[in-house]
Parts: C-alpha cells; sequence; structure tokens
C-alpha cells in the first residue's frame, strides 16, 4: 500500500483522509502540520493564559510569562498571513516580546530597579500595557474574519470579554485594590472566557476551515531554542556586568593631609583613633580644628550578633567650637578580612537629630570608601550618599514612611582591609545630655538573586536582619555630652 502524500496534504485533504479510516496513522508532527490553524491558536490561547498567570514562587512569574510570550509569538507567526487583523497581532506580540525579554534581562542587573520609578519606565509599562488591548482587539476582528471565511456566523464575544476583563484588572490595579472576592470573581471569569475562546476554536476546526501556514525560514524548534539561549545568555552578562555600581576609584595621594598635620596632631592628643584619622578627607579633617572633645567606640561584633563575617566599626564624636553646641559623629568601618562582594553594600544611619528634638543637622552629610592593593591604598566616593524617603512595610509596624541618611557604594573584588566611612554634624536647639546614633550595615553575601535589588533597595523594604543574599548589621554608639573630662562612651 502506498504511504499517503503527507506534506502536500491541506487540512480538508486530511480530514477526509482520516474518514477513510487510514489504517496507518499519521505521526504527531505530522499533524501539526498539516493543521495549522489548531496548533496555532491552541499556543495563542495558552500563550495568553500563561502571560496573564501571577505566582509568585519558584521565579513563575518570570518563567511562564516568557514561555507564554514565545507560544503566542509562534502561533501567530503560523497565521500572520491570514487576514489583517492576524497580522496586526503578530507584529504587536513582537513589540510586546521584545518588551518581555528586555525587561526580563534587565532585571539580572541593578539598573532597572532603580529605574522603576522613572518616567520612562512607566511610560514603557503603559505602552505595553496599551499593546495587550490593541493585541486583544486585533485578535478579536481576526477571529470574526476567519469565521466569514468559513461560513459561520461571525461572533466572537469572548475576545471582547478579554478585553473587558484586562480593563477591570488594570482599573483594580491603579485602585490598588486589596480585596479577595472580586478577584476571585475574576479569575473564574478568566476561565470562562478562555474556555469559550478554546470552543470557537474548535468550532473553527471543525467547520474544515483550511490554513495554508505562512511560509518561514526558521522552524518554530530552532527559534523556541534561540529566545531561550538569549535570555540566558542575556541574564549571564547581566549578573556578571550589571551588579555593582561604577565607583570611581584612584589612587590615594600620599600628600593629602598636607597642611592639616596640626589638627592631625590635635585629635590624636584629645584620643581620636590613629586608624581612623588616617581614612579622614582633609576636608574632614579641618573640618574638626580647635575641637575641644573627642570621644571613641569601637564594636568588634553587630549589636544583633550572627556566626556571619561583620565589619569592625568605630564610632567617633568630636566636640567643636562655637556659641551654640556642634558635634560631628563619625562611622567607620573595616573589614578585618575579605568577605567577598557580589554586588552592592549600603550603609543606613538613623542619626542623633531623629531621636531628641534638642539636635538638628548642620551640614552635608560626608564619606568615602577605601581599600588596598599591593601595597597601595584606593579611594572612592559613595554612589550616593545624602537623605532618601521610603515607604516600607513591617508586620508590626505597618506601613510607614521615613527620611534616613544613606550611603550607597560597591567594593572590588580583589584587594584587602576594605573599609570607609561617613561623617555628620550636629547643632543643639536646646539642653543636651545625650548622643544616639545608629550606624545600620547591608552586606550582599552572594550573587544569587532574581531580579536583582541593591542592597539600599533592600534596607528601605523594610525587610529585616538576614535575607535572601543580604545581610544586615548594626551597631549603636551613646555618648553623654556633659561628662567633659572622660574620653569614653556611656555603658
Amino acid at each position: 500500500m502506498r504511504e499517503p502524500d503527507w506534506a502536500s496534504m491541506d487540512e480538508q485533504e486530511f480530514e477526509a483522509l482520516l474518514e477513510g479510516s487510514v489504517t496507518q496513522p499519521p505521526p504527531e508532527h505530522v499533524v501539526a502540520e498539516v493543521t495549522p490553524w489548531r496548533l496555532a491558536t491552541r499556543r495563542i490561547l495558552t500563550g495568553i493564559g500563561l502571560t496573564s498567570i501571577t505566582l509568585n514562587f519558584f521565579w513563575l512569574n518570570y518563567l511562564l510569562p516568557a514561555i507564554g510570550m514565545t507560544l503566542m509569538l509562534l502561533g501567530f507567526r503560523a497565521l500572520r498571513r491570514e487576514n489583517r487583523w492576524l497580522s496586526l497581532c503578530f507584529g504587536l506580540a513582537v513589540l510586546r516580546a521584545i518588551y518581555l525579554y528586555a525587561t526580563l534581562i534587565l532585571n539580572s542587573t541593578i539598573w532597572f530597579s532603580m529605574a522603576s520609578s522613572s518616567p520612562v519606565v512607566h511610560g514603557l509599562t503603559v505602552l505595553n500595557l496599551a499593546l495587550t488591548y490593541m493585541q486583544l482587539l486585533c485578535l478579536w476582528g481576526g477571529f470574526r474574519t476567519v469565521q466569514q471565511k468559513a461560513g459561520l456566523p461571525p461572533h466572537a464575544g469572548s475576545a471582547v470579554a478579554l478585553l473587558v476583563w484586562y480593563g477591570i484588572i488594570g482599573l483594580l490595579a491603579a485602585l490598588q485594590y486589596n480585596g479577595l472576592i472580586l478577584p476571585l470573581a475574576l479569575l473564574i471569569s478568566y476561565i470562562c472566557i478562555l474556555r469559550s475562546l478554546w470552543k470557537l476554536s474548535k468550532q473553527l476546526d471543525q467547520a474544515g476551515y483550511a490554513v495554508r501556514p505562512a511560509p518561514v525560514r526558521i522552524e518554530d524548534g530552532i527559534v523556541a531554542v534561540a529566545i531561550t539561549i538569549l535570555l540566558v545568555v542575556g541574564c549571564l552578562l547581566g549578573w556578571l556586568l550589571g551588579c555593582k555600581y561604577p565607583m570611581n576609584w584612584q589612587a590615594a595621594d600620599p600628600a593629602e593631609h598636607s597642611g592639616v598635620e596640626e589638627i592631625e596632631a590635635q585629635l590624636l592628643e584629645l584620643g581620636f583613633p590613629d586608624y581612623v584619622l588616617q581614612d579622614l578627607t582633609a576636608e574632614d579633617i579641618a573640618a574638626c580644628d580647635g575641637a575641644l572633645r573627642v570621644v571613641a567606640e569601637t564594636r568588634e561584633e553587630p549589636m544583633n550578633g550572627n556566626d556571619l563575617e561583620a565589619p569592625h566599626v568605630t564610632s567617633v564624636a568630636v566636640k567643636l567650637p562655637g556659641e551654640q553646641e556642634r558635634w560631628m559623629m563619625i562611622h567607620h568601618f573595616s573589614w578585618a578580612e575579605y568577605p567577598g562582594f557580589y554586588g552592592t553594600e549600603s550603609i543606613q544611619i538613623w542619626p542623633a537629630y531623629q531621636d531628641f528634638e534638642v539636635w538638628r543637622p548642620s551640614g552635608e552629610a560626608t564619606g568615602r570608601v577605601l581599600y588596598d592593593k599591593n601595597g597601595q591604598t584606593y579611594t572612592a566616593p559613595y554612589y550616593f550618599l545624602g537623605d532618601q524617603t521610603f515607604t516600607s512595610d513591617s508586620m508590626f509596624w505597618g506601613e510607614q514612611t521615613s527620611t534616613d541618611l544613606f550611603a550607597a557604594f560597591s567594593m572590588p573584588g580583589t584587594g584587602e582591609h576594605h573599609r570607609g566611612y561617613l561623617a555628620y554634624s550636629i547643632q543643639s536647639v536646646g539642653e543636651t545630655r545625650l548622643i544616639s546614633s545608629w550606624f545600620n550595615y547591608t552586606h550582599q553575601r552572594t550573587g544569587l538573586q532574581y531580579p536583582v535589588v541593591t542592597a539600599m533597595e533592600h534596607r528601605m523594604s523594610g525587610i529585616w536582619y538576614h535575607s535572601g543574599p543580604f545581610q544586615l548589621m548594626q551597631y549603636s554608639a551613646q555618648f553623654l555630652t556633659s561628662e567633659l573630662n572622660e574620653a569614653s562612651p556611656t555603658p
């Protein structure tokens, strides 16, 4: 018996051959090739479902949309010559895929999360939402056109219902709706809409509608593999090249303290730690000219003790001359051993002027980071240093808006004796007895995170102590201002 010519067969011939009781069933891949409408619509509807599902565990909220978008691309690619509506669907799918895949790759860097609140990102998000609505509208028009060609009454209300469904979801997201009943009802309605679209696809298939798939130069399997490689390689490059701040490291000038030697000698005589003094800039040393008192405290371990590596922190308070009582607070940190720097680091200060109304800030915060390599010291300013207002949500205190002093930076993956300091000045506005300043250091201990967030963003999220790749270490410094003859902190 002669083998059927599967390659030249269209859908109607295929169905007729089946009705003729073919003794040898065709291979599955042949069924897919000669019934392109069935395969393409299944891919499209499955893709719509996967790109709409949000499961926030095991990275499924990223994997499922990526798979779904690939299925939609392949489905619309096969039908792009069928009518102008489906052709527009394919073009819109390409644009949406570029946005999604670019977002997935950029999520492996620190830059996308840092720019998430920018007008450009907001604009792209709105544009992608608009493209989604346009694609659903074109899908409705494409199904109606296919029904007319198949001799069926045009009806594709389920596609319109899906468009309305997306509109309601967008409205609820804009209103920040937190209820449970309405989302549950929407989930049920979504399943019903997809089921209706699936039935509509089967009706066209049963009506004997024949589709010639658009010719392609690259097979579907190769396209899917190429997209997978693009995403994997892109994310790997993002982790390697986009996980750290661009720090302006410069070799330290051996004579940078020239001209402030007398002030240095005065501070050392008052009890200023020499290893901290050597790391200060000449400007910060000059700001301590005429110092009246120095109080220093060193902590080897953070207050929330743990078995992990932690920097040694020295807090120094310098009383400055003036009619009103003024102090400079300096928090210095130093890693005795190389802990491994995989991305970003963050310092959060709860300054003295936040705890007591008798203090107010006096001037801008200053500081820098340093490390040694081959006998040479390198320095860099913080990538970010200043006040940051943020809103965090915690289990104990709920949603809170705060403004704290932050420093954000990255350390190199080489060298030794990595260290830095942050200094700020305060001035009294009433009777004072106590200075209380908190130093919160967030260290990134691994590069394994997706999406990538910075240590500063992690700290501002309100997550406490150790979470994922981050480790929080806290140090508190308290000094009594009335002990004029003491050179030690309070117990």
